[in-house]
């Protein structure tokens, strides 16, 4: 299995407790038991990061609320948000029955650095970039590279390369989403934003229990994450 990969950097801005709980966890979904171009205007950290909310899909106001705990490098993750998640969108988010909160639940330190990232692209591109990182998951997550590398370093050379090289990735494509280059190095070195980011981690350990990605809660309920499943948990909760 891979390795847990990790850089001294991160530990920096994530802090001790969330390096932890890295280090314990393999890269990938946990075991579930049941308008492009680089902006050219400096911005100070303050005003390029949204840190005082969660970001939500659909009618604030709407009378049901699923949350989405999901971890970047999760392949079951990438399927749910390109399988599921357009039906239900077109189903119940586009007619105003539901909203959906989006949360971030770190898997190992590229997930870390990249949820970062998320949390400082312009926020009305949020989901567009959230998109976009899982729609290209298998491109800049590329686990054959990883494999290779291995094959051919130790463990330690092998895991800083490959962080290096998908982070290099998923800050390619923030650049395309409005960031440039010191605004990336200025949001992954912000202490304020990893304890954000590490906050609402531990808020789904606190509140919800959560160990998988993804989790998928309705009304305070989790759910299982098929699609029938889902719909139902909906639909009971409009009654």
């Amino acid at each position: 299995m891979i390795k847990q990969l990790y850089t001294r950097k991160i530990a920096v801005f994530i802090g001790a407790a969330l390096f932890g709980m890295l280090l314990s966890i393999l890269p990938g979904c946990a075991q579930e038991n049941n308008d492009s171009g680089a902006s050219a205007t400096p911005e100070t950290s303050a005003e390029m990061t949204f840190l005082d909310h969660d970001m939500v899909l659909g009618d604030p106001n709407a009378p049901v609320e699923m949350i989405e705990y999901a971890s970047l490098t999760c392949v079951h993750c990438a399927e749910f948000q390109k399988r599921i998640l357009p039906e239900i969108k077109e189903k119940y988010v586009d007619t105003g029955k539901l909203k959906i909160v989006m949360r971030s639940f770190l898997l190992n330190a590229i997930d870390a650095q990249a949820t970062l990232l998320t949390r400082c692209v312009p926020e009305k591109r949020y989901f567009k970039f959230m998109e976009a990182l899982f729609t290209l998951q298998d491109q800049w997550y590329d686990i054959p590279e990883y494999q290779r590398l291995t094959s051919q370093h130790d463990t330690q050379t092998a895991n800083r390369m490959f962080v290096e090289h998908t982070m290099g990735e998923v800050e390619k494509m923030a650049r395309q989403i409005g960031l440039n280059k010191s605004k990336i190095d200025a949001c992954l070195t912000d202490q304020k934003i990893a304890d954000y980011v590490f906050s609402v981690h531990r808020g789904g350990i606190e509140q919800y229990k959560v160990n998988a990605t993804p989790t998928i809660i309705v009304n305070g309920n989790k759910v299982n994450l098929d699609l029938a499943s889902v719909e139902n948990a909906i639909e009971a909760a409009l009654k």
